[in-house]
């Protein structure tokens, strides 16, 4: 293919299409009609000699064509935005949207103050939260879903740029009226005689507490388990359950709600949160900005 004949907007084209999964979605995002978009997939498609996208029920499929396609378009198309974006940047005139995936634990110690910073500094910027942690975070920092993913990482691989942004303590917390609520560290005894709320998706792995407990093989009561965190007030409220989590954000739950904190009877490994990126935007302006703010802010 000769390069000098292709239009390099289908390029973006292509990239949103593969994001998105819907042309009237897709349109919108580039700023085009919807027939526009169509047009450009079918002048693609015969540049490609493939169909690239299939619909189905779910929206368009990639094509293994597509599929492979994908990466060097992206990462061509994102060396093409660094170079460009580095010329003048101004935070008060860029236009900046910033995808982030954090656990629903540290939003609450980070958002606040990053969604001020940016609406005084860079006004024309918006961001897209996302709570998606572990290995679905790796996905979309892969497939450029996302551009930062705050959290637990235990393993960072070495595609990706990291920074541990604070380190924590595991405490346990309940409401005011609970029977240990004045125990300033509970003992082991008293740990595995009450019951217990867990706060974990489904697919989450064992808990640093639990897997403590059973090298002497010994096992909590955990009575309930919900999937977020934001469920925990009303229930400790309200029960005589404890819930064990890392000490900053105990704090802010204990000073809006109430709640007793004590000190667990083993010693946990602390809980390190980590701020994850692609290297692809190691030298990005904008994504500089916004990290070293974060980074800054903690």
């Amino acid at each position: 293919m000769n390069i000098k004949n292709f239009d390099l907007n289908l390029l973006v084209v292509f990239r949103t299409l593969y994001e998105e999964k819907n042309v009237t979605k897709a349109s919108k995002k580039i700023g085009i009609t919807q027939p526009a978009m169509s047009n450009a997939l079918n002048r693609l498609r015969y540049l490609v000699k493939d169909d690239l996208f299939i619909r189905g029920p779910k929206g368009m499929r990639p094509t293994p064509r597509a599929i492979e396609l994908e990466t060097p378009i992206r990462r061509a198309l994102n060396e093409l935005e660094l170079s460009l974006s580095s010329i003048n940047f101004d935070p008060k005139k860029t236009n900046t949207l910033f995808r982030i995936s954090i656990s629903d634990d540290v939003a609450p110690l980070i958002l606040p103050n990053l969604v001020s910073f940016i609406e005084s500094n860079s006004p024309g910027s918006s961001l897209r939260i996302r709570s998606e942690q572990g290995s679905e975070a790796i996905r979309l920092l892969d497939s450029n879903n996302i551009d930062f993913a705050i959290g637990r990482f235990e393993m960072v691989p070495s595609r990706f740029g990291s920074i541990n942004l604070f380190n924590e303590n595991y405490v346990c917390m309940m409401n005011q009226s609970h029977k240990f609520a004045n125990e300033k560290k509970l003992s082991i005894k008293q740990y595995l005689s009450i019951k217990h709320l867990r706060v974990a998706p489904v697919d989450a792995p064992v808990a640093p507490i639990d897997r403590s407990l059973s090298q002497l093989n010994l096992e909590r009561n955990i009575f309930v388990r919900i999937d977020l965190i934001t469920l925990a007030p009303s229930i400790l409220a309200n029960s005589d359950l404890v819930l064990t989590l890392p000490s900053e954000t105990a704090k802010r739950m204990s000073k809006n709600y109430g709640f007793s904190i004590s000190d667990l009877p083993i010693d946990l490994e602390k809980r390190q949160t980590k701020m994850l990126w692609h290297k692809e935007l190691s030298n990005h302006p904008s994504f500089d900005w916004i990290r070293n703010m974060i980074v800054s802010d903690l």
